[in-house]
């Protein structure tokens, strides 16, 4: 019997793969002799195809084997740079060692007279940086976006948005120019909005001063437009075809044109949105945030802004919903929430649980208590990071880290910190780095959860930042006011 066999293809032909060297130093020499080896490599397999088609597969993969990797992104369309929230983008980028520390922050953390979260509110870094085009943008509590290079640190400009920075900031090439995106607003109410939790089914608007989404020139800093909202604009846009989506602090989605800050649709979803950052799933145009007064979590249309589906879980508790940013995993959304019986709100403590959302009918696909332990003040949940078909997060409740299987919320394996997380954790590899409140960034077997380092630098805590893995390095703010540039290595892992 004849066995048909797949003509197998030479190595140097395939543009989307490591070429075989030819000779020693020869793969570094674009040019007519590289594609005529090429060429000599697959004389006996263009029979097959025809020279033309070989010529083309030769140009393509000289070309790719001398076009070098992206030392960093090109593009951060979204929080923690994918639906997965792994901040994570293997490159070529060096192991490099740097800290930078925000103007005023060493005269705000002397100052005896404030505590850790008036020094949080006046000079943290309160979320996760992007890093593009080897820059570092990094929102501060100051009201500042800084501009760092990423290689250094050393500043190359900042903006002043006149209130305080909460949001990653989002880059993207609009209409040739890169642009940088980034949302401000403070946390307050005014007493008006205050006096509104008291009143059933009130809409309540969080959010006093300047509070607006600003489109910067990546290159320059200088402000390209602004979209004033009445609310705050904490959480992260997510970018999607030209258009910047999001929630706010005034009960609304917006779809706002990237190129001109026109508004193309708002849809009222009721519940003010606090640190839940827009997130996207792309190939089904999904969009996902939570709110509160009501807590819920919400679907839309990313291309109409019409409502999908609005989701109530059972004991929900306080300002949850529109505290964690969901994460995406085939087809359903995944994110964590508080629970509160009516015996543990007698005793002050609570639940964390975990849940998946079917993205297309709203219907939530499982749940599981992670466990229970002291409510924490704010920032209620861990954002969670999946990878693969595992979704890998912390608690602020339990103080403990978790992984589970993504379809069915099975618990894997979990690990005591005896410390709270509300940040992504960042998969590296074999091993999870989860930043915490204390100051210690664990490093953890991927497989197990067991501890294997514990890094500290001593410059402040971690509260909702995420760390991002860029190559062999670990950017990360503090909540006093340091940003770091770790080495891989110093973390114990190996990229």
């Amino acid at each position: 019997m004849h066995v048909y066999r797949k003509p197998k293809i030479p190595l140097c032909t395939l543009g989307s793969l490591r070429m075989r060297p030819v000779s020693p130093g020869l793969e570094s020499n674009f040019g007519i002799k590289t594609v005529k080896i090429c060429l000599n490599r697959v004389k006996s397999w263009g029979r097959t195809l025809g020279t033309a088609s070989v010529l083309m597969l030769a140009l393509g993969a000289a070309h790719a084997a001398h076009t070098p990797m992206p030392a960093t992104p090109k593009e951060w369309p979204m929080y923690a740079l994918n639906p997965g929230h792994n901040a994570y983008s293997a490159s070529n980028f060096p192991a490099v060692s740097w800290r930078f520390q925000s103007p005023g922050a060493p005269e705000t953390r002397a100052n005896k007279m404030l505590n850790p979260t008036i020094i949080r509110d006046l000079v943290g870094f309160p979320i996760g940086v992007a890093v593009v085009d080897e820059v570092v943008y990094a929102p501060n509590d100051d009201g500042y976006l800084y501009a760092l290079d990423a290689r250094s640190g050393k500043l190359l400009w900042r903006y002043n948005a006149f209130n305080q920075l909460m949001s990653t900031p989002i880059i993207a090439d609009v209409g040739g120019i890169k642009s940088v995106f980034v949302g401000g607003g403070n946390s307050d109410f005014s007493y008006t909005n205050a006096k509104q939790f008291g009143v059933k089914d009130a809409p309540v608007i969080r959010g006093t001063g300047v509070s607006a989404i600003f489109a910067l020139d990546a290159r320059t800093g200088k402000m390209r437009w602004v979209f004033p909202t009445q609310g705050e604009d904490m959480p992260t846009p997510a970018y999607y075809k030209g258009k910047l989506l999001f929630g706010n602090g005034d009960g609304h989605a917006y779809a706002l044109d990237a190129a001109t800050g026109k508004l193309l649709w708002k849809t009222e979803i009721k519940s003010f949105v606090s640190m839940s950052s827009a997130t996207l799933d792309p190939e089904r145009g999904v969009l996902v945030m939570g709110g509160t007064q009501p807590s819920k979590i919400y679907g839309l249309d990313a291309e109409t802004g019409k409502l999908l589906w609005a989701v109530e879980p059972p004991n929900i508790f306080s300002s949850s919903a529109g505290d964690g940013t969901w994460a995406m995993h085939d087809g359903a959304t995944i994110g964590q929430i508080e629970t509160r019986s009516a015996d543990q709100a007698s005793a002050g403590t609570s639940s964390s649980e975990e849940l998946a959302i079917d993205l297309k009918t709203g219907k939530i696909l499982w749940s599981t208590t992670l466990g229970s332990g002291k409510s924490p003040p704010r920032n209620k949940d861990t954002v969670p990071t999946v990878v693969g078909d595992v979704v890998y997060t912390g608690s602020p409740v339990t103080h403990t880290e978790y992984a589970l299987d993504a379809s069915s919320g099975k618990i894997l394996w979990q690990q005591p910190l005896k410390v709270g997380m509300k940040g992504a954790p960042t998969v590296v590899g074999d091993a999870v780095i989860q930043a915490t409140a204390s100051g210690e960034i664990f490093t953890l077997a991927r497989s197990t959860g067991q501890v294997l380092h514990i890094y500290n630098a001593k410059q402040g805590g971690y509260g909702p930042q995420n760390g991002v893995v860029i190559g062999k390095t670990y950017f990360i703010g503090t909540n006093t006011g340091w940003l770091q540039a770790i080495p891989l290595h110093e973390l114990v892992i190996k990229e």
